[in-house]
């Protein structure tokens, strides 16, 4: 019997369970590299600009906030007048509320951290140190 050109239905079938299973493991996996992913790049985002809230503190000069919202899930950054916000992740949490200021020279007035929680319990610290206010990112 001559065959024809072309696959089996068994073959089929046979590729489209071991596509089904494959799309089974990486669908969360996926997401969980995204749901890191926008972490990291909320929080290097939020160091860069509290370096930047302080340049303009320097530059201009007055004194810089930035303001966490752990209800709004928002973070503010305020200097003269002009606000900057970035939002929250849908994975991250704060508690309460904060505030990190510097002066008019851009040193930090008072140190302190900011602890951000993830849903796995996994906790992303951001200390501020005395002087300068250099920002020190840690995740746990």
């Amino acid at each position: 019997m001559k065959r024809l050109h072309g696959f089996t239905l068994i073959e089929v079938v046979a590729v489209m369970f071991v596509i089904t299973a494959l799309a089974i493991v990486a669908v969360p996996v996926g997401r969980n590299v995204l749901t890191q992913y926008r972490e990291r790049e909320f929080m290097e985002a939020l160091v860069e600009e509290w370096e930047m809230l302080k340049m303009r503190a320097r530059a201009e000069p007055s004194s810089g906030n930035m303001y966490v919202n752990g209800e709004k899930r928002e973070v503010r950054f305020v200097t003269q007048g002009k606000t900057k916000i970035l939002a929250f992740p849908e994975s991250l949490a704060f508690g309460g509320e904060s505030r990190m200021e510097c002066n008019p020279n851009g040193k930090i007035v008072t140190a302190g951290s900011l602890y951000f929680r993830h849903f796995k319990d996994i906790t992303w610290k951001i200390s501020f140190q005395l002087g300068w206010g250099r920002a020190i990112l840690t995740k746990n």
